[in-house]
C-alpha cells in the first residue's frame, strides 16, 4: 500500500470536490437542454443554480488549488533583477501583504453572509436559498490566508519556496539542452 503525501492529500482534497461540482454542473446543464429542445420543458432554476451554487464552489476551489499548486500569475520582471539575499525578504514582504489583503477579504466575507444568513438571501427572485453560498469567500479566503502566511514564512527559511509559478525561458533552454540533445524531429 502507498502512502499519499500530505500535500497530495490536500490537492485531492481541493480537486476531486471540484471535478464533482464540474461534472453534476455539465450533467444538470446538460439534461435542462436536452428536456429544453425536445419536450419543450426545462429543469426549474437551473439558471439559479449554476449561477448561485456551482460557479461559486468551482471558483474559490479554483482559487485554493491555484495557490497550492503555487499556480498563480507571476510578474517577475523585477523580481528576477533583485540580488538573490533581496529575494528572500521581497518575497516574504509581498507575501505577508497578500495573507493580509486574504483575511480581509475573509472578514468581509463573513460579515456579509452572515447578513446573507440572517435574511435567508434567495438567488434572484426564486426561492432557491443562496446564502450559504455567501460563506464560500470566507472559507476560500481563510485558507489563502493560511497558505499566504506559509508560503511568508517559508520564503524566509529556504530561498527554493520562492521559484516563480513558470521557469524563466533560460531555465526551459537549459533543460532542454539546445546545444546537443535537441532533436527537431518529435
Amino acid at each position: 500500500m502507498t502512502r499519499i503525501s500530505t500535500s497530495r492529500l490536500i490537492q485531492l482534497l481541493i480537486e476531486v470536490p471540484a471535478v464533482a461540482v464540474t461534472f453534476t454542473m455539465m450533467l444538470h446543464i446538460s439534461a435542462n437542454a436536452l428536456l429544453r429542445t425536445f419536450f419543450n420543458d426545462s429543469l426549474p432554476n437551473t439558471l439559479e443554480i449554476v449561477q448561485y451554487w456551482y460557479m461559486p464552489i468551482l471558483v474559490f476551489l479554483g482559487f485554493v488549488a491555484a495557490q497550492h499548486r503555487g499556480q498563480h500569475i507571476a510578474a517577475d520582471l523585477l523580481f528576477e533583477k533583485l540580488p538573490h539575499q533581496a529575494k528572500r525578504f521581497v518575497a516574504a514582504a509581498t507575501f505577508a501583504l497578500c495573507a493580509v489583503v486574504a483575511f480581509g477579504f475573509a472578514r468581509y466575507g463573513w460579515h456579509e453572509a452572515m447578513k446573507a444568513m440572517e435574511i435567508r438571501r434567495p438567488a434572484g427572485v426564486t426561492m432557491v436559498p443562496s446564502w450559504p453560498t455567501y460563506f464560500l469567500p470566507t472559507l476560500a479566503f481563510s485558507i489563502m490566508t493560511v497558505q499566504f502566511a506559509w508560503a511568508s514564512i517559508s520564503a524566509l527559511v529556504r530561498l527554493e519556496s520562492i521559484a516563480p509559478a513558470t521557469d524563466s525561458p533560460d531555465a526551459v533552454l537549459s533543460e532542454l539542452d539546445v546545444n546537443h540533445n535537441f532533436d527537431r524531429t518529435n
